[in-house]
């Protein structure tokens, strides 16, 4: 008997304690900031802006090298033949030769100090891009982050359809077996439960694939299990409602966005870095000024090397490139002129992007409000044509509409709730700033 009970310890020991192994490796409850962390770390367009970013360093400190001196140390060794005159043959004169040589460069016709110029303003448009390329992926995954909390909302609301046409199709067998109502009305009934099955099986399928757009945004595989934190009613503020208002919320934001919106700070930039390319081609009017130094040794044999040393300053005047010179400065003028324009436009461009997203950022506010009511009042539709079923005085039609109205009305407020926060994402992302709530007040 002990044996036995020895035999059978270690299965009754995990049945017992494998609830609670198994809650401990449930799967995370991810939270938007999770979320962004993740995508941010993992989104293989903001790595490679990343380094982009890193490479436009490189090449800031590759052309401050233009500002230093450079040094080669240099050996030659060779023979030379050649043929002497009334001699028969060739005659051999060996050489050797090895030094160190020294360049400055005085004046490039500011040359070096314009693409020193380009490179950081370069540099700094890529990190603009770089920032550009973050907030893309913010507003994405924070889509897909209330899109997936919806459509599991749905899921809540499809489960809850159910049940209740489960109930209707209950009253209605009942008052057919009393004989209080039509075989109709159970038919009516099933109709009622059939669709919101299907509609149950539709949103469960669109969970999944909003789970799966979710996953690819944080770079794991779409098919995946994911929890994420309820959080749809939070940070819920107020939008401005007169026109008053809107319209100086409109102009404080847009002034904002021209601060700090990540694409006009790189066209800045490369409008800086354009400039800079029309003073390097202006530098080819200007002479080149070098101080030259070396020290070498030479000679016709390793055992007969003579020192020698060099200083001097060498001066380098263009007079006539074909008329290349002008050609090129005239292009980057025209390409200036177009960066402007770009620039311009995109101002533009923005001040649109905000109007819209401060526009949808209000009609969504205000949505809220007008749904809950919405569902509010088909809520008490409900039980008002429930009761009057069960007590004869309403049709199982009245209910059917009231239920489908009801379902409708969960729908609106909880797309409502998603497209709130979307769309307070969305205009962040237009402004370029995540003080919204404060900007609006």
């Amino acid at each position: 008997m002990i044996s036995k009970t020895l035999i059978f310890l270690p299965v009754i020991l995990v049945l017992t304690f494998l609830p609670l192994f198994a809650q401990d490796i449930e799967a995370p409850v991810w939270t938007l900031e999770q979320c962004l962390k993740q995508a941010l770390e993992n989104n293989p367009q903001v790595r490679s802006s990343h380094f982009t970013v890193q490479e436009s360093e490189a090449r800031v400190d590759e052309v401050r090298a233009g500002f230093y001196p450079t040094l080669n140390i240099n050996g030659s060794a060779g023979r030379h033949s050649f043929e002497s005159p009334g001699q028969s043959g060739f005659s051999n004169k060996d050489s050797y030769d090895t030094g160190i040589y020294a360049r400055y460069p005085i004046f490039e016709g500011f040359r070096t100090l314009a693409a020193s110029q380009a490179a950081k303003a370069s540099f700094q448009a890529d990190q603009s891009q770089y920032r550009q390329e973050q907030d893309g992926v913010i507003l994405n995954v924070t889509e897909a982050y209330y899109r997936l909390l919806q459509a599991e909302r749905l899921v809540e609301v499809a489960e809850q359809s159910l049940k209740r046409a489960q109930v209707h199709l209950d009253y209605a067998g009942a008052r057919f077996g009393a004989g209080l109502a039509a075989r109709s009305d159970i038919l009516k009934a099933k109709v009622e439960q059939s669709n919101s099955q299907l509609t149950l099986i539709r949103a469960r399928n669109a969970q999944l694939a909003a789970a799966g757009r979710l996953n690819v945004q944080l770079g794991r595989p779409a098919h995946h299990a994911i929890q994420i934190r309820d959080d749809l009613e939070a940070q819920m503020f107020s939008s401005p409602k007169d026109s008053l208002a809107l319209r100086s919320n409109t102009e404080e934001l847009i002034d904002a966005a021209l601060q700090s919106r990540p694409e006009l700070v790189k066209i800045e930039q490369n409008l800086k870095a354009q400039q800079a390319a029309v003073r390097m081609a202006r530098s080819e009017y200007f002479p080149t000024i070098s101080l030259n130094a070396s020290y070498d040794y030479s000679g016709e044999a390793p055992s007969d090397l003579q020192a020698s040393s060099y200083v001097g300053v060498s001066v380098s005047f263009p007079l006539f490139s074909g008329f290349a010179r002008p050609a090129r400065v005239a292009q980057e003028k025209w390409r200036l002129e177009s960066v402007s324009q770009q620039q311009q436009a995109l101002r533009l461009q923005v001040s649109l992007e905000v109007w819209n997203a401060l526009l949808a950022f209000k009609e969504a506010a205000e949505r809220i409000s007008n749904t809950r009511i919405f569902y509010d009042n088909s809520l008490e539709n409900l039980r008002i044509a429930e009761g009057e079923y069960k007590e004869g005085v309403g049709s199982m039609l009245d209910v059917i509409d009231a239920q489908t109205a009801l379902v409708t009305a969960e729908e609106s407020h909880i797309e409502a709730l998603a497209d709130f926060q979307i769309a307070r994402a969305a205009l962040e992302r237009a402004v370029g700033r995540h003080d919204i709530e404060e900007m609006l007040k």
